[in-house]
């Protein structure tokens, strides 16, 4: 399994992405914004089809060498911000 840095490394505009969260839910849809610094910062933002959910972003931070945990917020519908949904497991682009 390759890491969320090595991912990012490769995703681009409009990737299909998948991310897996530690309680098992996924949300997945095209690469939106990209914000990745290697060995700073990264995020990633899509567009999840995943009921009212409008936008999805995965993010870490990276502190004396080591990523922080990967986290998932959301932004649905009727939302005043943003929720936090978990911490990431996993994320692919899968096609």
């Amino acid at each position: 399994m390759e890491s969320f840095t090595e991912t990012l490394e490769v995703v681009t505009l409009g990737n299909h992405v998948r991310i897996e969260l530690k309680d098992g839910r996924a949300f997945e849809g095209p690469a939106s914004p990209i914000d990745y610094m290697p060995d700073d910062r990264f995020r990633l933002e899509i567009e999840p089809r995943h009921e009212k959910i409008r936008r999805c972003e995965i993010s870490a931070v990276c502190v004396d060498g080591s990523w922080t945990t990967p986290e998932v917020r959301h932004y649905s519908l009727g939302d005043e911000d943003w929720t936090v949904a978990g911490e990431a497991l996993d994320m692919e682009i899968t096609r």
